[in-house]
């Protein structure tokens, strides 16, 4: 797949590269911030769900692009492979977990149980997104540039 021709693949990293990091971040500064959270709160949700576009889309895209290049069941391409069709789990669980905290921070101040288990998702899935997302990224600029 091509856009002007150019591999549709590494367009598609770039939103993920940019957007999963925002989106993470903003979610940890979400959890520990009421301010930030209420006047960022459903825009950071929008941003997170961009990120699960974009990395879904690059998981779907890495193997047609491994394809056309004849790279397919490489190893240097492997291991980005295998990290890259991780990747995008994490941050449909931060996506997910991070729309609930919002929803419900929005509607009650207390600490209920409610909260506080997705606010604990939220910054888990943060984490494991931003750890996947660089683990990803380094795999796949090692494979192309050695």
């Amino acid at each position: 797949m091509h856009i002007l021709g150019l591999p549709l693949h590494p367009l598609i990293v770039h939103a993920a590269v940019i957007l999963i990091p925002l989106a993470a971040v903003g979610a940890l500064l979400m959890v520990f911030s009421t301010r930030l959270r209420e006047r960022y709160g459903w825009l950071t949700v929008l941003v997170a769900v961009g990120a699960t576009l974009a990395a879904g889309a690059a998981a779907l895209t890495g193997p047609l692009l491994a394809a056309e290049l004849g790279l397919t069941g490489s190893p240097r391409v492997a291991g980005h492979q295998f990290l890259g069709q991780l990747t995008p789990w994490p941050v449909l669980v931060l996506t997910l977990a991070l729309a609930g905290f919002r929803y419900l921070t929005g509607r009650t101040s207390a600490r209920t149980p409610a909260v506080l288990i997705t606010g604990i998702v939220t910054g888990l899935a943060a984490v494991a997104a931003l750890v996947l997302v660089g683990l990803t990224g380094h795999a796949g600029a090692t494979a192309v540039w050695g």
